[in-house]
């Protein structure tokens, strides 16, 4: 009679188990952990109370050892479910991380490029001024004077701003692929209790 009602308790728990995998993928976290622990609060409810039925028994050490193995299977399997809801939590915080970071690397770089383009533009307009000031206080102006960096100068710059945002570019992606390798080589274990 006993292993009845145990295989029927397993029976109820298989459905509500299946039912936990197909909701987490869609639902709240908080309500998960909300869920999980209703169903680990009925399951210790009801082994105190098949536990209590064991112990006005003759064969109480029996009794308790059929109890055992079905209600450590279920809080297992509880804590499978929760672990792996941990692991889709972390999992979604290190992407959002790692999403703030790479938009924090852009902002950089963008500001970067604006500063170069603004201290280009003041050395393009830099001569361009000083050549009028300077002609009209020396009478004649030597064309050595008045050319800021030349072409070759700034070409070399360009490129230069143009590779180092390359291999930037290039050291985020292989960061972001890194973490997304760890994230699928290896699971997650949970914290210890």
């Amino acid at each position: 009679m006993r292993a009845c009602v145990v295989l029927l308790a397993l029976v109820c728990a298989t459905p509500l188990i299946a039912m936990a995998d197909t909701a987490l993928a869609g639902s709240d976290s908080g309500l998960e952990y909300q869920r999980i622990e209703e169903l680990r609060a009925r399951e210790m409810a009801d082994f105190s109370a098949r536990e209590a039925v064991c112990y006005q028994r003759f064969a109480v050490n029996d009794c308790l050892k059929e109890l055992q193995s079905p209600h450590r299977a279920v809080l297992a399997d509880l804590r499978r479910q929760e672990t792996r809801l941990h692991d889709r939590e972390r999992a979604q915080l290190a992407a959002e991380q790692l999403q703030r970071s790479e938009e924090k690397a852009l902002e950089r770089q963008q500001a970067v490029e604006q500063a170069a383009a603004a201290t280009t533009k003041e050395r393009s307009r830099a001569p361009k001024q000083a050549a009028p000031a300077a002609g009209a206080a020396s009478g004649a102006v030597h064309p050595a004077q008045t050319s800021g960096p030349d072409a070759a100068e700034r070409e070399a710059h360009v490129k230069n701003l143009a590779a180092k945002q390359a291999a930037a570019q290039k050291k985020r992606q292989e960061v972001t692929e890194r973490l997304r390798e760890k994230q699928r080589a290896k699971p997650v274990s949970p914290l210890p209790p």
